[in-house]
């Protein structure tokens, strides 16, 4: 009976039970609901938290792959300005000291980012099996290392810097343990717009040279039209020596052409005579102009432009326009060396015209 003088049945009392089953039952189901929502946004996090780190190596690879690239140029001018031509101040190895520099760059980036996160979600973070803490820094965490990373080269006027794929990403949450793993991370470094030291240093004059690409060269045909003549020179021939129209608008900086016999970018940084690439495809060459060898060759001025040749006082003969030596913008007289025919062949200059 209840308090209102009602008294329930045995029938009533069993038709209750299976409700106040469903109620506890119900009660359950929105606990375990719960739960899993809880362990599904969890979820979220945590791996939201590796794209995060992701995304960072993605977008910060470019800019740090191009800082050392910089970084390189300016340590080898700056060693030779400190010891004063006494000793070597080129690179020895420097498609590893740019990735070595780029490490240290990117590291910096993900430490930071991954600080960020922990203290955003309260995730441990893992880079490369690498803890990063909040009394992490580039200095002390070496999250990624040179190698890491690997260099190569298509084309003359820039390299591609990848970060090795399969490095781990760790996220740690109240038991919860997601490990993801890089793919290829790739960009592209332009190297354009670099000061090329191979040209600071060899020149006595310190003669700087900045590398812009030649635009009139056909790679299809494989044709530079330094033999386009107009009005008594040869027009692009003079435009390559002068720069005309280069990005900075600098005058009497030649510009870089592909040129299969040249030296790559980092031939240059290492002060090589001649490529250790394989692939022809990777080299250039430019123009000398003026004459900033001039007390060091004992008066000795027919020396070829080529650069690579120029440096290694290989001599040459002048081009002539009407009977008249080309002179390039300073103006000097202009010299190729005809020590092999292929010279003339890839330049497609004549001897005359």
């Amino acid at each position: 009976m209840d308090d209102n003088g009602y008294a329930f049945t045995p029938m009533a009392l069993l038709l209750m039970v299976p409700i106040v089953i469903v109620a506890v039952s119900y009660g359950n189901i929105v606990n375990e609901l719960n739960m899993i929502s809880q362990i599904a946004v969890s979820g979220d996090i945590t791996y939201g938290t590796t794209s995060n780190i992701i995304d960072t190596l993605q977008k910060s690879l470019g800019d740090a792959g191009r800082n050392a690239t910089f970084n390189a140029t300016r340590t080898v001018i700056n060693s030779e300005t400190l010891i004063h031509g006494h000793g070597n101040p080129f690179l020895t190895d420097s498609r590893s000291y740019i990735e070595e520099v780029t490490a240290n760059e990117l590291n910096t980036a993900i430490i930071s980012t991954c600080q960020n996160l922990k203290n955003e979600t309260g995730r441990q973070i893992y880079v490369n099996n690498v803890l990063i803490t909040d009394n992490s820094t580039s200095d002390n965490t070496f999250a990624l290392t040179k190698n890491d990373f690997t260099i190569y080269q298509e084309e003359p006027f820039g390299f591609f810097i990848s970060i090795n794929k399969g490095i781990p990403l760790t996220v740690v949450y109240d038991g919860q343990n997601f490990t993801g793993y890089t793919s290829n991370i790739t960009a592209y470094v332009s190297i354009q717009g670099m000061e090329d030291p191979y040209i600071w240093i060899n020149s006595l004059n310190r003669r700087s040279d900045v590398i812009y690409k030649y635009p009139f060269y056909d790679s299809y045909y494989n044709n530079y039209h330094f033999d386009d003549s107009s009005t008594g020179k040869l027009q692009h021939l003079w435009d390559c020596l002068n720069g005309t129209n280069n990005n900075a608008n600098i005058t009497n900086n030649p510009y870089y052409f592909p040129d299969p016999y040249g030296l790559n970018f980092f031939d240059r940084l290492e002060n090589r005579t001649s490529s250790n690439d394989t692939n022809n495809q990777t080299r250039m060459s430019t123009f000398i102009v003026g004459d900033p060898l001039q007390l060091n060759v004992q008066g000795t001025k027919n020396i070829s432009a080529v650069d690579r040749q120029y440096f290694n006082n290989v001599q040459g003969k002048p081009i002539k326009i009407g009977g008249l030596n080309f002179q390039d913008p300073y103006p000097s007289t202009f010299y190729l060396s005809n020590s092999n025919p292929n010279y003339f062949t890839v330049f497609n200059i004549g001897t005359s015209y």
